[in-house]
């Protein structure tokens, strides 16, 4: 790989240098220590995987579920560690020792009985998000490994993945790399880099494409060498989570000398495409659509009682995202916990300083983010976490509920560069290195915390 720090900084440099000796450490961790299925809907993520490995693209519906027949040990090795394998039941789980935990083996043998399994939550998700979740089942019933290291061996390929797609959001931002730096080693980061679902895909191609889109709004045009790049990564954020896909418009409108105003093409060319993509993908899933839980509408239903209640959402909205609810939801970025993890106050208390340092050290090409480009990325990131909170709404609330269920930190990681980046004040000067070590090793400790958490709740 070509030397990632030339022609930069000596802090950008840091920057380049500290996340490629720190992130593989750190995802690596997250991905070994935390025991399988124990990530959010892991066991989902590889139920659908296994089943897209079998080539079965377009999962099947029974009645109210909806998944498709898998190996009967590969729900076996889930119901051991989670004590139920229903969609969003509540995990359950015993401390073990670490030999005993890492001891579990779930074998599946040539003529496993297949059953069928209920996994809506993921059974419309696209195989695009799941290449190396697939390439671990494929490689670990060749190499005939356990259910277990399957899921160990997806979290790494994932890793792999995300720290690769990361490195080349780092090497094409034209500015903020600190910023950057800062959510990549994030531990909410980290632990969605070491899991077997697509989020760290997602943080990785999601930054990738905004780090091209910003050297577009920069030099005033599109590079003809970003394009290819920036369709095929609106394609692979929008097939994955389709609710990022306004991120590619963040080089929409762009600003020749003189200020005068021009349209990104790639960027329109890329939402038409990834807009079809999307449709055609959608359209043979639809009649998968069930209740995720049985006390849920599904989408259909409730986006009927919006229609009839056209302030249903607004209020619903407001109530959810009030100063003190918005405040919680930002909170969890730094306050790591999930399931049965957590909230680990050390690791925000860490975090929060970090932010801070990062935000003060400012960027000498921030004076080039003209105040209407800053205001379109807030418009943008607010749309996104707009149609995030609806998504929700529709799939995860109960019909008519004032308060919206479901929104979680973790969702703002795709979008929280261009955000940041909306704030980031002009410096005459780069900053120090040394500033940019005690960002990194801040970061690392946060970490620490947080792996620490995990083996307290799940270790003995």
């Amino acid at each position: 790989m070509p030397d990632p720090v030339a022609g930069v900084s000596a802090a950008d440099a840091r920057v380049l240098r500290l996340f490629t000796w720190l992130a593989p450490a750190l995802y690596l961790l997250f991905a070994l220590v935390t025991p399988p299925f124990q990530t959010p809907d892991e066991q989902q993520h590889l139920f659908r995987a296994w089943q897209l490995s079998t080539f079965q693209l377009i999962g099947e519906r029974q009645g109210e579920i909806s998944g498709g027949y898998l190996p009967a040990g590969v729900v076996h090795a889930a119901a051991i560690e989670l004590g139920s394998t229903k969609p969003h039941d509540k995990k359950v789980f015993q401390p073990t020792g670490w030999g005993e935990r890492f001891a579990r083996a779930t074998p599946i043998g040539a003529n496993e009985p297949l059953v069928f399994t209920n996994f809506v939550g993921s059974v419309s998700y696209s195989p695009v998000g799941y290449v190396p979740q697939i390439m671990a089942v494929w490689a670990g019933r060749a190499l005939d490994l356990p259910v277990e290291w399957i899921v160990r061996l997806g979290r790494v390929l994932n890793a792999g993945l995300t720290f690769v797609l990361l490195l080349f959001a780092l090497r094409a931002l034209p500015l903020g790399r600190q910023v950057l730096m800062l959510i990549a080693l994030l531990p909410m980061t980290a632990a969605c880099a070491g899991s077997f679902g697509q989020d760290g895909l997602v943080i990785g191609a999601s930054a990738w494409l905004v780090a091209l889109c910003l050297r577009a709004v920069l030099s005033g045009a599109w590079q003809r060498e970003d394009v290819v790049p920036a369709v095929l990564l609106t394609l692979v954020v929008t097939l994955a989570k389709f609710v990022y896909l306004p991120l590619a418009g963040l080089a929409l409108l762009l600003t020749k000398k003189g200020g005068r105003l021009r349209i990104g093409w790639p960027s329109l060319i890329a939402i038409a495409l990834a807009a079809a993509g999307l449709l055609l993908w959608v359209m043979p899933n639809g009649d998968l659509v069930v209740r995720s839980k049985p006390q849920l509408a599904v989408p259909s239903q409730q986006l009927a009682y919006m229609v009839h209640h056209p302030w249903a959402f607004p209020q619903a909205f407001a109530s959810t995202f009030d100063p003190h609810g918005l405040y919680l939801v930002l909170r969890s970025l730094g306050w790591f916990a999930w399931f049965n993890v957590g909230p680990v106050m050390s690791s925000l208390f860490l975090t929060l300083p970090a932010l801070a340092l990062v935000m003060w050290m400012g960027d000498r090409r921030a004076r080039d983010l003209l105040p209407l480009w800053r205001v379109w990325s807030l418009v943008i990131c607010a749309g996104v976490f707009v149609v995030i909170a609806l998504s929700m709404y529709l799939a995860a609330t109960p019909l008519g509920a004032r308060h919206i269920y479901g929104v979680q930190g973790r969702y703002l990681l795709p979008f929280l560069l261009p955000l940041l980046l909306c704030f980031m004040p002009p410096r005459k000067k780069p900053p120090a290195a040394w500033l940019v070590n005690v960002v990194a090793g801040t970061l690392v400790l946060a970490n620490v915390t947080a792996l620490g958490a995990i083996a307290q709740a799940f270790y003995r």
